[in-house]
């Protein structure tokens, strides 16, 4: 059989298989390490048919697994800013919604003390002189402001504090007091009650950032490989387990061809020939693009495909099973400097991209046992000047407030993370209208209890005519025989507050209207393209659906078994007043069967209007400029089937 890339790979007793009916032979298969060309098709109009045969009768050990949770990794520069204004928020957001956020990759952690843009400018306040103490408190107080809410820190470790080196990003002369500085660092957080060892083993921690670039590091090749290895060997001297990697170099071969494919090589072979160097992952920076050319997603693929074949050149033993995540996987560089599509539909279906190209290319390494991720460096809050300026974050202001946030497109690609499978499926045939041989990218996960089909249309830069593209869309071999279909979707209308707020092609960055806020609240959720199809009774375990997807349209179908099981109520966090608004909080909802909240005012404890979208993803909702006067809310919690759990009725708060 073949997959979404063309490779061939053994076949296992639980299978997604998509493929298109009425094609005589498969594709050529791609060898590893070779360039993907996306051929548009001749007639980019014309109906493809493609047949999806999904088997969960066994467990599926056998399949490669899709880390679904690590694509929620977002970034933020600097974990100073965590407790800023706005950033709570923020963060509140992020935890409102943990099956799709997963965790935060943030820099600073040896330099904390001042809030920093987006470049290391100071060494901060954790150590100061050699003579002084080293402090981690507020490095820990960051780590908390995460750890609290649920979310998994990924720790660049860096940079250097004033008892080390003049500068944060010029390396020592001699290396003993930064291992003293990384062993104090790791046996303080192991022993700190708020982490522990046990929960540390589950976090990421990177051996710098980028010291391929010059402003994050000025010592040579080598001495960085001299800074990896004096962590490892300090890390190995606290006797802990962590999971730490790199070098997390800035891959952009078209700017310097020593900052891709060499600089990799040599810090591969590096690994390989100190077997007792630690390196539980490697990490990249490959973006879309780093000038004023188009983004293009082959650009990640392809950093991908050489660097794990590079691994298997070099030494597959010692590389065998690694992970291999681009952390930095925006379409931009520059993330402090305004780009229109960042507020749009463009950077969800970016993001979606990101997801299908890593997780196919786990099934296509699957004999490696690779692990591809790919995640953002994309919750930069702190670069927002005003509401939809086009700087990197998923959220902006909504006016002119540090507090009052809005969600982006981008926001809700992460709120169908929860929609997709935890192993990845096949493709028998069809390859050829697929990425990485057409600019429709496609993706196939299933779980015990669901599938979940992700299909975005990410046009080929080199294609002047970007037109829709149609598949016949058949899921069969479905095991449930009453089943639930939704179909999830981002385009320039669906799920998007910058359309909502009257954003456009010619009007990129708007101001919204203040008094527009209450509607921009209810269109920046997650939507449905039609309403959930519930009790949907199927012949032959079979479904079928054509879909039409413009250029940036994201697609998620998500097929349920249809049950009659109640769900857990929700429990209320907290009703706050701020910025004007009613803030309302409550524990989320776990349950995998979960599809949306219910919030409503309450009359006298009756059920009066609903004021939230249809679905409402997140455990949090923002009552926009509700009237003076007493004001209470019930909330509950509505399976993918439809079964409500009891309402939760809120106090009764005035508002002034």
């Amino acid at each position: 059989m073949e997959d979404e890339f063309g490779m061939t790979y053994r076949t296992s007793r639980r299978q997604f298989i998509v493929g298109v009916l009425g094609i005589s032979a498969a594709p050529a298969t791609l060898p590893h390490g070779a360039s993907a060309q996306i051929a548009t098709p001749s007639n980019p109009k014309a109906h493809s048919t493609a047949e999806l045969v999904v088997s969960i009768a066994s467990c599926g050990e056998n399949d490669p697994a899709f880390g679904r949770a690590e694509f929620g990794i977002v970034g933020i520069y600097d974990g100073d800013w965590f407790e800023q204004p706005g950033f709570p928020h923020l963060l509140d957001n992020l935890a409102a919604s943990p099956r799709a956020f997963h965790g935060v990759r943030y820099f600073g952690a040896f330099t904390a003390g001042q809030p920093e843009q987006f470049l290391p400018e100071t060494g901060g306040s954790v150590w100061t002189r050699a003579d002084a103490p080293i402090d981690f408190s507020m490095t820990f107080d960051a780590l908390e402001a995460l750890t609290s809410r649920g979310l998994i820190p990924f720790i660049s470790l860096g940079f250097f504090p004033p008892a080390i080196s003049g500068s944060p990003v010029q390396p020592p002369r001699e290396w003993d007091a930064y291992k003293r500085l990384v062993r104090t660092f790791f046996e303080e957080l192991a022993a700190d009650p708020r982490f522990g060892r046990e929960a540390i083993a589950g976090w990421w921690f990177e051996a710098w950032n980028e010291p391929n670039e010059g402003r994050f590091w000025t010592g040579s090749i080598d001495e960085s490989f001299t800074l990896y290895r004096a962590t490892s060997e300090a890390i190995a001297e606290t006797g802990l387990s962590v999971r730490f990697g790199g070098p997390a170099i800035a891959y952009k071969p078209q700017a310097s061809p020593q900052d891709g494919a060499p600089w990799m090589e040599r810090f591969l072979r590096f690994v390989a020939s100190e077997p007792d160097l630690q390196c539980n992952f490697i990490s990249l920076h490959r973006k879309g693009t780093v000038g004023s050319d188009p983004p293009d997603p082959r650009r990640m693929y392809e950093a991908a495909v050489t660097t794990a074949d590079q691994m298997l050149a070099i030494d597959p033993e010692r590389f065998a099973g690694m992970v291999i995540i681009n952390n930095e996987a925006d379409e931009k560089v520059g993330f402090e400097h305004p780009y229109a599509p960042r507020l749009d539909e463009h950077n969800a279906a970016w993001l979606a991209t990101v997801a299908t190209i890593h997780g196919g290319l786990t099934k296509q390494y699957e004999d490696a046992g690779f692990r591809f991720i790919g995640a953002a460096d994309n919750a930069n809050l702190q670069l927002v000047e005003e509401p939809f300026d086009g700087r990197r974050s998923i959220m902006t202001q909504a006016r002119d407030s540090e507090t009052d946030l809005l969600k982006l497109p981008a926001y809700a690609w992460y709120e169908m993370l929860p929609l997709l499978g935890d192993r990845i499926g096949t493709v028998a045939a069809g390859s050829d209208q697929v990425f990485p041989r057409t600019d429709v990218y496609h993706l196939s996960t299933f779980a015990e209890r669901h599938a979940g089909c992700l299909i975005t249309h990410y046009p080929d830069p080199g294609n002047t005519e970007q037109s829709p593209r149609t598949l016949e869309y058949v899921v069969r071999g479905i095991p449930w025989r009453r089943v639930n279909v939704a179909r999830f979707q981002i385009d320039d209308e669906l799920s998007n507050a910058h359309t909502a707020a009257g954003g456009s092609e010619g009007n990129p960055f708007p101001g919204p209207d203040p008094e527009d806020l209450g509607t921009i609240r209810q269109a920046q959720e997650l939507a449905l393209a039609r309403p959930i199809e519930r009790n949907v009774s199927l012949v032959d375990g079979t479904y079928q659906e054509t879909l039409e997807i413009a250029p940036y349209t994201t697609i998620c179908l998500w097929i349920t078994p249809f049950e009659g099981t109640i769900p857990a109520s929700p429990e209320w966090l907290s009703i706050e007043v701020q910025d004007g608004n009613v803030v309302l909080r409550w524990t989320p909802n776990r349950e995998p069967e979960f599809y949306s909240y219910e919030v409503f005012l309450m009359n006298n404890e009756k059920l009066g209007p609903r004021l939230t979208p249809e679905p409402l993803r997140s455990a949090r909702w923002v009552d926009t400029a509700p009237p003076h006067g007493p004001r209470s809310y019930g909330v509950r919690t509505v399976t993918a089937s439809g079964m409500t759990s009891p309402i939760v009725v809120s106090g009764t708060m005035v508002i002034t």
